[in-house]
């Protein structure tokens, strides 16, 4: 199957699920390597609440977090107005919380996104009840755990807007991709082409995969396929 006649066709649906079927993480880093895009795959300090369950693959909705000192009567307003707007294939992506003074996402966030459809959350912060969001089946990677509430300690200035989060520069709308390696986020502009060469990489490398189990070198194998 070639990308190039097939999924870039597809609806975002389908081309989440051909993502899940035929890619991988490393791959698409390679990609982006390749296209000049060196710098797309968030710092490894953010890592999946659960092993068994840290494939996510939607479309980003970013929430872009200060630190506050004080308490504030409408300090949940935009978050929850935020929460509240997620959809199908939606990723939530947290910006950096440097100070890690509170954890901005648990379990009843990870409940109403869940059940408004979105796939997942990257959280570059503390999260909280783990435990409850692990056990809804709902895949988060997080920086840390701490049992804190946001209350008083931060809040959400603005929602659907640039943000960095591990270390990367995230547009609402693009495309994340997480698996048990890290997180990779894949630009507009180069979303389909990245995609079609990543399957044509994995291609190349399972073809070299079998040549080595076969007794190749490894020089001849990457002499023949150019890909390591």
């Amino acid at each position: 199957m070639e990308l190039k006649t097939t999924t870039m066709k597809l609806n975002d649906e389908e081309k989440f699920a051909w993502i899940r079927e035929h890619l991988y993480v490393p791959l698409v880093c390679d990609v982006l390597d390749s296209l000049g895009y060196r710098n797309q795959a968030m710092h490894q300090r953010l890592r999946p609440l659960d092993a068994d369950n840290c494939i996510i693959i939607g479309r980003a909705r970013t929430l872009r977090w200060m630190e506050t000192d004080y308490v504030e009567a409408d300090a949940y307003t935009t978050e929850i107005e935020a929460v509240d707007s997620l959809s199908k294939g939606d990723v939530v992506v947290h910006s950096t919380d440097f100070g890690s003074t509170n954890a901005p996402w648990g379990e009843l966030m990870s409940t109403i996104a869940k059940r408004n459809g979105a796939v997942g959350c990257i959280c570059d912060s503390m999260i909280r009840d783990c435990r409850k969001i692990m056990d809804m089946n709902f895949p988060v990677f997080y920086g840390g755990i701490r049992p804190l509430d946001s209350l008083g300690r931060g809040r959400v200035m603005a929602y659907d807007v640039p943000v960095r989060c591990g270390d990367v520069v995230v547009h609402p709308g693009e495309l994340i991709f997480s698996d048990f390696d890290g997180i990779v986020v894949i630009p507009r502009e180069v979303e389909d082409k990245a995609l079609q060469l990543a399957f044509e990489k994995g291609s190349k490398e399972d073809q070299s995969r079998r040549d080595l189990l076969n007794g190749d070198s490894l020089r001849t194998v990457y002499n023949r396929y150019g890909v390591l």
